[in-house]
């Protein structure tokens, strides 16, 4: 495992896990970072080599004029492919970085081999299960002027220890479900966070691009419909920050993916059921074609006998990988990118936020 720092359009930190032959690209999600996937990332490596970058804005990649956009960090990450030597990638986003993941291979399917999706936000009307203080929030990230201050409260109270058990645990399907270890690493990229001035503006903007890209429903069924890659559809069952409905209607709109389901499971598979998400992984990587020029004929839904996925002991605590983290060492490369190409997005205005210019 090793910390890179490369120039593209701008510094972009993340780690770099092993492997060889293709690239396994993980995309995490709003407010994550590379060590979302400190879990996953080494089991991972058996199908390539594993990159997980910190896209502007959030770990810490700082803007530096880059804007938090979907569709501008669909871009990024399409240049990060090419300078990584060029696809076709696996790509695996969560969250947000599904989403990202999603417009990626619509806009680059030269670039994305196969698709793997996990909790990714998508429209619905179901409300039901969401705990109020989401919903709240939800609404206040949009009201202008008055959404900023909510933010930076939001980020900058309590100990970055406090705040990140909050937000774990928020995220889960349930309490308790993350490691000691997963714990002290998103602490401290909490407490590195809490003294750089972009995270709110960052935050917003690509909050913002989430809601803009979901709505009206026909530009969200647009860029599902656009992703030609073969597709592995992954979601909680207890997700409590997009609604399981939203990947039942996913899944209606594209009957040739996978879909499995995760019972008991919430928003962050990665980290609370590290175990039971790389069986889906394996169990897609071996029955879903490498290319395909149209829609893949693959299996959707469970088959005789494959009801939803569930196991006793979903999100117990499973032993961490060998590959060790330390936050602390110094970035081991800086290389520059060679060329410049796509800077910024078109979903919506772009005010730069606060960074490295």
């Amino acid at each position: 495992m090793e910390r890179f720092t490369i120039d593209l359009h701008g510094p972009l930190h993340g780690m770099e896990y092993g492997g060889e032959g293709r690239l396994v690209l993980l995309v995490h999600g709003l407010s994550g970072s590379a060590v979302n996937w400190v879990e996953t990332a080494v089991p991972l490596t058996a199908y390539g080599r594993v990159v997980a970058p910190e896209l502007p804005g959030f770990g810490r990649t700082p803007p530096a004029g880059r804007s938090a956009s979907m569709k501008a960090q669909a871009a990024l990450m399409a240049d990060f492919i090419e300078y990584q030597g060029g696809g076709p990638a696996l790509v695996i986003g969560n969250s947000m970085g599904a989403m990202i993941s999603m417009i990626l291979a619509g806009q680059r399917p030269d670039l994305v081999e196969r698709l793997v999706l996990i909790d990714t936000p998508g429209s619905t009307a179901d409300l039901e299960g969401l705990p109020p203080a989401w919903v709240t929030s939800m609404l206040m990230y949009l009201v202008p002027g008055a959404n900023l201050l909510f933010v930076n409260r939001l980020l900058r109270r309590g100990t970055p220890e406090q705040t990140t058990d909050t937000s774990l645990d928020l995220l889960a399907g349930g309490p308790g479900r993350m490691s000691a270890r997963v714990r002290r690493l998103h602490a401290r990229v909490a407490a590195e966070r809490k003294a750089m001035p972009w995270p709110p503006h960052a935050y917003l903007e690509a909050f913002q691009s989430v809601i803009a890209n979901l709505l009206p429903f026909s530009r969200w069924r647009r860029t599902a419909l656009d992703v030609r890659a073969p597709t592995l559809l992954i979601h909680g069952t207890h997700d409590r920050v997009v609604p399981i409905s939203a990947a039942e209607r996913l899944a209606d709109l594209r009957p040739d993916w996978f879909y499995r389901p995760l019972v008991g499971i919430g928003h962050i598979a990665m980290l609370e059921a590290p175990d039971l998400l790389l069986e889906v992984v394996a169990e897609f990587m071996d029955r879903a074609p490498a290319r395909t020029d149209g829609l893949a004929s693959v299996p959707s839904r469970p088959g005789p006998g494959e009801e939803a996925i569930h196991r006793p002991g979903v999100g117990d605590h499973v032993a961490a990988h060998p590959a060790s983290l330390s936050l602390e060492d110094a970035p081991s490369r800086l290389v520059q990118f060679p060329r410049v190409v796509r800077v910024g997005g078109d979903d919506e205005a772009h005010v730069p936020s606060p960074g490295l210019e």
